[in-house]
């Protein structure tokens, strides 16, 4: 029999997983000036590049470990979805969701956001900003999941509610407000946080099937 999991257990995991982005302070101030010396003060395109490819190291062995940890201790995430069928609603619900996604990502670059990433870079430079994407939406999916685990083990039932999303919204939404370090920025701030919960609405949407829930989340922050 599988010991009963606290929901603060959870809850952790998905404050780790929004303390995973902290990895960048490490690799800033310590990595690169130590090793690579690097001058923060006078940050390259190519440095920028090199920052980016040290943080899909850095995330990809702490997401390695935690899901480790996860599934050998607490049995989560679950492999494979036994989950019903995704409903013609849920579909659409999705859908609108993702199109939410995408007028906030068009309000900020004024076009596609992969097109506004792609002016003034290099193929190396895209290809490493891209793989940092990439895994940073893997931790957010890994705060979503872990965080609406939580909230739902603590009320003993699964919800519609997307406590995941709230959470992103709470941590890595709310982080954006002050992210870029050129003082407060609302829109940015205001802008991830909506993306945050509507990605935990996709999340439930999606049967909680992980596979969808990222595809659906990363192209609609990558896009």
């Amino acid at each position: 029999m599988v010991k009963e999991v606290k929901w603060t257990k959870y809850l952790w995991l998905s404050l780790l997983s929004f303390g995973a982005f902290m990895l960048e302070l490490l690799s800033i101030f310590a990595i690169e000036v130590i090793f690579l010396h690097v001058d923060i003060q006078n940050y390259t395109m190519q440095q920028r590049s090199i920052h980016c490819i040290i943080m899909v190291f850095m995330w990809a062995f702490f997401i390695g470990v935690l899901l480790l940890f996860s599934r050998k201790h607490y049995h989560f995430p679950e492999k494979g979805s036994k989950r019903d069928k995704i409903s013609s609603k849920s579909w659409i619900v999705t859908l609108a969701c993702f199109i939410g996604c995408k007028i906030m990502t068009f309000i900020d670059w004024h076009t596609l956001k992969i097109v506004g990433e792609a002016q003034g870079k290099t193929v190396f430079q895209f290809c490493a900003q891209y793989l940092y994407y990439i895994f940073e939406v893997l931790l957010v999916i890994l705060i979503i999941i872990y965080g609406q685990k939580a909230i739902e083990t603590l009320l003993k039932k699964e919800s519609p509610i997307p406590f995941g999303g709230i959470i992103l919204a709470m941590t890595w939404g709310a982080i954006h407000f002050v992210s870029r370090g050129v003082g407060l920025e609302i829109w940015n701030g205001i802008s991830t946080m909506m993306f945050s919960v509507l990605s935990g609405v996709m999340y439930l949407r999606l049967n909680r099937k992980y596979l969808y829930s990222y595809l659906f989340i990363a192209i609609g922050y990558l896009l």
